[in-house]
């Protein structure tokens, strides 16, 4: 599972657990696993996990990462109220 970085024409293979984004949604989410050649994407904050063919992921860019960071830390401040 390589797929180009933005920006680069590195190689990149996500691991299990690492924040990825969706090609053809632009959608955040954490990469929960990988079965039947398909990926597990699970959204950020949560919510039903969707598949994606590997080719279909491509790693986000720092502020898409940032972004998705702030969005856990509010919802988490959120929960305790």
């Amino acid at each position: 599972m390589s797929t180009p970085e933005e920006g680069d024409g590195a190689a990149w293979a996500p691991q299990r657990g690492d924040l990825v984004k969706i090609k053809a949604t632009n959608q955040l989410g954490t990469l929960m696993g990988l079965d039947w050649g398909l990926c597990q994407v699970r959204p950020v904050g949560g919510g039903v996990e969707v598949d994606v063919a590997p080719d279909g992921l491509v790693k986000p860019t720092d502020a898409e990462r940032v972004s998705a960071g702030t969005r856990l830390a509010n919802q988490r401040s959120w929960e305790r109220l």
